[in-house]
Order: structure tokens, then C-alpha cells, then sequence
């Protein structure tokens, strides 16, 4: 066993900071200064993408853009995050600006787009249906997410109840859902408005 002891010293001084400065013909001193300078250079490095709020746990990494409070604030005026407006009408907002961005792919790269006067048409009602299908796959996901009612209510950490917002239960995603098919048929007609009656559009 002394022999093993020995052999497991003599290998930590040749893995060691003694060693590394024997190879290097770097007297001891300088090595010990090099290598301390360069732990205080990785500490003193700057994280620019850490977790929130220096817990690992939660799962969520903070960056420039998600912390930003530019981000955050134009994230939080979206629809869908508006929670004082009704369910209905965030979706008719949400309806209203994909019905009419829709449009635009069909018409300008639909099978008809070299058809005069049939490209918007056709372009327009491709929108539509699409609109339709994207409806129902909504309440499709409202019936199959929000069956039951949630056993735990939300709390803040003083204790006091937090509302749930409306959107995420039945009724209100049925809701958003109606309202989402409402709006995006309005951008649909919109946009074949505009193909017909905006000067520069041909």
C-alpha cells in the first residue's frame, strides 16, 4: 500500500502547478500570478444570457431582447395578452389582421394569378376558406384544452386570489374562436376592397 501511496502523490505533482511550470521552464511565482490573473478575467466576464432572476430552476433564460423593456412592453399590448378586453374581441383584432394579410400569397401566387380580373377573386376566397379552417381548427383546440373547469385557483405570494383570464376557459376561447372567424372574413373582404379601389394596386 506505501508503494500506491507513492505512486498517487509522484502522479498529483506531475499533473500539478509545479510540473506545469517545471515543462514550461516558468519559474513557480509567475505561474501561480498567470493563472490567477486568468480566473479573475473569467469572473469578471460579463453573462449577457443568464436564468430569471439567477434561478436555474425556472426553465426561462433572460437576454437582451426578453428582458428589454421595449420587448416586454409591446408583448404585453398585443391582443392576446390584453386582459381587459373581451375574448371577442381580441379575436376580431387577431382576425382582422391575418384575414387581410392572407390574402396578398393567394392572390399574387395562386394558379390564377395570371387570369385578369380572377386573380383577386379566387385569391380572395382561397383567403377565406382558409380563415374558415383555421376557425375551426381554434374551436377545435378550445373543446379538446378547456374540458373542465381548473381545480387551483392562481395566488399572488401575499396570498391574494388572482381573476383567471376569461380567454382561457370554454367559453371564452369559444369566444375568441367566433370572433377570430368574424374578423378574419372582414380582412378578407377588406383586402379584395382594396385589390378593386386602390389607384396604384395594378
Amino acid at each position: 500500500s506505501y508503494k500506491h501511496v507513492k505512486m498517487a502523490v509522484a502522479m498529483r505533482q506531475s499533473c500539478g502547478l509545479r510540473a506545469t511550470a517545471a515543462r514550461r521552464q516558468v519559474p513557480l511565482g509567475l505561474a501561480r500570478v498567470s493563472t490567477v490573473r486568468v480566473c479573475a478575467m473569467a469572473e469578471k466576464k460579463a453573462q449577457v444570457i443568464s436564468p430569471v432572476n439567477g434561478d436555474p430552476f425556472v426553465g426561462m433564460l433572460e437576454t437582451p431582447i426578453t428582458s428589454s423593456p421595449i420587448i416586454a412592453s409591446y408583448l404585453s399590448n398585443l391582443p392576446a395578452y390584453r386582459t381587459a378586453v373581451a375574448p371577442a374581441l381580441r379575436g376580431v383584432e387577431i382576425g382582422l389582421a391575418h384575414g387581410f394579410l392572407v390574402a396578398g400569397p393567394f392572390i399574387k401566387l395562386g394558379p390564377l394569378r395570371n387570369v385578369p380580373e380572377t386573380a383577386e377573386i379566387a385569391g380572395c376566397l382561397s383567403a377565406a376558406g382558409l380563415v374558415l379552417i383555421l376557425a375551426l381548427a381554434l374551436s377545435i383546440y378550445g373543446s379538446a384544452q378547456f374540458q373542465s373547469a381548473p381545480k387551483l385557483g392562481v395566488k399572488t405570494l401575499s396570498g391574494r386570489s388572482v381573476e383567471r383570464d376569461r380567454l382561457f376557459s370554454a367559453e371564452g376561447w369559444a369566444e375568441f374562436a367566433s370572433g377570430f372567424l368574424v374578423g378574419g372574413e372582414a380582412g378578407v373582404a377588406w383586402a379584395y376592397v382594396c385589390t378593386q379601389f386602390l389607384p396604384y394596386y395594378q
